[in-house]
């Protein structure tokens, strides 16, 4: 399967909120973020283990001024095609086509996502 970096669901999460912020993010900042977006209360000392584990993992980096920012390494884009390469060749043999079928089957498609995945198709042909 390669060598890959894997996260935990918490590290994910809380690397999805250093990702999600428009400027380098405090630790107090993410555990706002960890409640409000998902619903995740963790103590400040379980946070700060999280972020050293993104650090070794090489997903973070930090700086200090007045409080520590924390900035990604790595790019959401980064790993999550990381991520969906593993899916596409551990579940679907490698076939792109499985996976985007097993995709449009386990969730109802509206008719503008039909026609987008159409065209990002059909955009492949040219």
């Amino acid at each position: 399967m390669g060598k890959f970096s894997e996260l935990s669901d918490c590290e994910l999460a809380t690397m999805k909120c250093i990702w999600d912020a428009a400027e380098p993010i405090s630790a107090q900042e993410i555990m706002e973020q960890l409640k409000i977006v998902y619903g995740l209360e963790y103590k400040d000392t379980t946070v700060y283990t999280f972020i050293k584990k993104l650090k070794e993992k090489g997903f973070v980096d930090s700086y200090r001024q007045g409080v520590t920012y924390y900035t990604a390494k790595r790019s959401e884009e980064e790993y999550r095609t990381q991520q969906l390469r593993r899916t596409e060749d551990f579940w679907f043999k490698g076939s792109s086509s499985r996976l985007l079928s097993a995709l449009v089957k386990t969730k109802k498609v509206s008719d503008a996502e039909r026609r987008e995945l159409r065209r990002i198709i059909d955009e492949l042909d040219h």
